[in-house]
């Protein structure tokens, strides 16, 4: 039995409805989470290096740094009793492992980071303060790590347990800083992993409420303007609202969380969804208002407007398929569920947006479909101008391109950890506090295998402090800590007038003390049980991996020209290492993901034309846009980096929308048996408007995204801001050059 079209349209609503209860009770399972190792890249065993790294030894993130200020210098009694009274406290706490304070660090050899002679710092005797400071300023090793030059502040190293929950990370967290709190410093700087995660994760769910409120502010102002009525803004912001649910229930039903990437896929959704809404929204009434029995409206829209809509859902999800070249799985993840959502969307704009139409239309909307308005004046006028300046644009058009390949030239590929976040964050400003008066709190890690011999030898352990010396020299490196800063500690502590590395002869009783005590947890941190392998760690200011990959190469020739291979292997390795390798590979993988997208979508426009000169005419209008787009980038400094590379791919999907829009409306006038000129007339004034409409809509959903703190989300919706922009102006002047020179040609062969 055929359902009528009212029946099929409650039941419709129906099932919609019924989708969306199951939903909301899987929702509020939905998770925010910041895993930072999930950047981790896993190419070229980088990854499994650093695995196995750091199961041998530890965790080289796992650590809380505190920067206590003094303005009246440090070597106050007062000040000096709080800090050591703080220590303690900190050293109870819940998941700390060990604190390194320059109120504890005693006269030993085997569980300090800093090789010291005697007790460093005398609290209770203010007298020894001028000894203390002296020889505390005649120890490099400490200036960098725990003090600054300035005098005005101390450093707290405090040791996590390694792997803990986001619950446990925040219970340390919120306790280290009520521990400080009750001091009141003048100043405490606090970073680390606990710290970074809980600051981002908050920002995560700010975002994701302001994204979606502003996308819904601008879209609702938008659509306002264009249907002037409630009804026209109500029924396309639920159908979208609706996919977005029903996407944010299927990532709650397996266990997604939302994370720093997926945070912007209700944004993605709602802007792609809107497209497809507008059009077949702005379609239904223009066929209302010209008296077109409703009954044949839909199978008209399915032929004009059904038709371009799917390719453009085609193109837009093979853009966001693009990113499973990452190697990323965060970054595969938003891929898959902004495709997976744009797609509900589709199938909710032909399915439920029918149905609401169907149901209820009111007068209203039609009325703003007249064709004597302004807008189609001036499209006229556009048009006719277009026509009589072809080789303006053209020439304009070039000589944008050889501008942007040089600014192209610019570009540069870089990575600053904690660059992601506004300079207004607190976390920030603590991190440059530490790059300023500190050594940095970024880890240098190195990985180091023995092979012949061990650590214990003599000449090997020679060339590990070569490699010491090397990093504080070229990365001013500080809070080091490695096997011959193990040696040169118990040097000092054996030998009172002697500083730096032991000779042959004093180095045997400390080869003893090293073998007699392997066992000691502090031992172990640095060097295996076996005496294989041994590992270098360190801080260094957040200089970029531009100017680390410099510092890298020199090491890594140093290590080739000072190193004996055949008995020493040297990794770089560690967490930032991991990250600046990320944004390399990142950028090889967005590169491949943007070539399938243009070979999967000449392609598809192949089939649909059997023109190759369609493939050109289809491509230029959207690719140029990408050309400007990073020329911009080089000019203006903006940097190619994880966030800033899925650009590309991504707004070549969305951009590729209008284009499929125009192209197919133009066809279809032609099919009509209309002439050249009066088909391309039709096109441009029945497409110009939505165009126009859902480019608003589109800039108005990632405008959204520069509200971001984070500096790679406000980078990723400006450039996709500037590309949507370049690239309707491209559909609207250049586009329609192109086929008309095209077209016009075919023409004239054919006569």
């Amino acid at each position: 039995m055929k359902l009528s079209q009212k029946k099929l349209s409650y039941l419709v609503l129906i099932i919609a409805v019924g989708i969306s209860i199951l939903f909301a009770f899987k929702i509020k399972h939905l998770n925010f989470n910041y895993d930072f190792e999930a950047f981790f890249p896993n190419e070229d065993n980088e990854l499994e290096t650093y695995i196995k790294h750091r199961n041998r030894f530890e965790w080289d993130n796992e650590f809380v740094l505190l920067g206590i200020e003094n303005k009246a210098g440090i070597f106050k009694k007062d000040f000096l009793t709080k800090i050591e009274t703080l220590s303690n406290e900190i050293k109870s706490i819940q998941y700390v492992d060990k604190v390194i304070s320059p109120t504890n660090i005693k006269n030993t050899s085997l569980s300090g980071i800093a090789p010291v002679q005697k007790k460093l710092m005398h609290v209770d005797d203010e007298t020894l303060y001028k000894d203390d400071s002296i020889l505390i300023y005649n120890t490099p090793e400490l200036i960098g790590s725990f003090f600054p030059n300035d005098a005005k502040s101390i450093s707290i190293f405090i040791k996590t347990k390694e792997g803990l929950s986001k619950v446990k990370s925040d219970s340390l967290a919120r306790n280290i800083e009520a521990a400080f709190k009750k001091f009141k410093f003048d100043e405490v700087h606090f970073v680390g992993r606990i710290v970074a995660q809980d600051v981002y994760l908050k920002n995560l769910e700010k975002e994701f409420v302001y994204f979606l409120s502003i996308s819904l502010v601008l879209v609702v102002v938008f659509l306002w303007f264009s249907f002037k009525s409630v009804y026209g803004i109500v029924v396309p912001i639920t159908i979208v609202i609706v996919s977005i649910f029903w996407t944010l229930g299927i990532m709650a039903l397996i266990g997604q969380p939302l994370d720093i990437m997926t945070v912007m896929l209700p944004t993605m959704i709602f802007i792609a969804g809107m497209s497809d809404v507008v059009h077949f929204f702005s379609k239904y009434f223009e066929e209302v208002s010209k008296g077109t029995e409703r009954v044949k409206i839909f199978p008209l829209i399915l032929k004009e407007v059904g038709f371009p809509t799917f390719l453009t859902l085609i193109t837009t999800v093979v853009g966001f398929l693009s990113l499973l070249f990452s190697s990323i799985v965060p970054i595969r993840d938003f891929g898959i569920y902004t495709s997976v959502g744009i797609i509900i969307a589709f199938v909710l704009t032909y399915t439920l947006l029918p149905a609401l139409l169907f149901l209820f239309t009111p007068k209203k909307l039609v009325a703003v479909h007249s064709h004597d308005n302004k807008t189609y004046n001036a499209m006229r006028s556009v048009l006719f101008w277009i026509f009589r300046n072809q080789k303006t644009i053209i020439i304009t058009s070039c000589v944008l391109v050889v501008l942007s390949i040089i600014g192209v030239t610019k570009i540069r590929v870089n990575n600053i950890l904690l660059e992601d976040l506004s300079d207004g964050v607190k976390i920030k400003q603590d991190f440059m506090f530490f790059d300023k008066h500190y050594s940095g709190v970024r880890p240098l890690e190195l990985s180091i295998e023995i092979k012949n011999k061990n650590v214990w030898d003599y000449e090997v352990m020679q060339q590990l402090n070569s490699i010491d010396e090397f990093l504080k020299k070229e990365y001013h490196a500080g809070f080091m800590y490695s096997p011959a800063m193990l040696c040169k500690s118990i040097n000092k502590a054996m030998n009172e007038n002697t500083s730096g590395f032991p000779t042959k002869e004093d180095y045997d009783e400390i080869k003893n003390q090293l073998i007699e005590n392997k066992k000691n947890k502090d031992i172990k941190k640095v060097i295996s049980v076996d005496g294989k392998h041994a590992r270098i760690s360190a801080k260094i200011n957040d200089i970029g991996s531009i100017v680390v990959n410099e510092h890298n190469k020199k090491l890594l020739e140093f290590i080739k020209t000072n190193i004996n291979a055949n008995d020493i292997t040297i990794k770089i390795t560690g967490a930032a290492h991991l990250v600046d390798r990320n944004n390399e590979y990142m950028v090889s993988n967005m590169t491949q993901g943007f070539l399938f997208s243009i070979i999967v979508i000449a392609l598809l426009t192949y089939l649909l034309h059997r023109s190759w000169r369609m493939v050109l005419v289809f491509i230029l209008p959207n690719f140029i846009p990408l050309l400007i787009i990073a020329g911009i980038m080089g000019f203006a400094g903006i940097e190619l980096k994880a966030a800033t590379s899925l650009v590309f791919s991504i707004a070549f999907g969305v951009a590729t929308d209008d284009t499929i829009h125009f192209i197919s409306r133009l066809k279809i006038e032609l099919g009509y048996g209309k002439s050249l000129v009066y088909a391309f007339k039709r096109t441009y004034f029945e497409t110009g408007k939505p165009i126009l409409l859902t480019t608003f809509i589109l800039m108005g959903g990632f405008i959204s995204l520069m509200v971001s703190d984070f500096q790679s989300t406000f980078y990723f919706g400006f450039l996709i801001c500037i590309t949507i922009i370049i690239a309707v102006i491209a559909d609207m002047f250049l586009l329609p050059v192109l086929l008309f020179w095209i077209l016009g040609k075919g023409n004239k062969k054919s006569k």
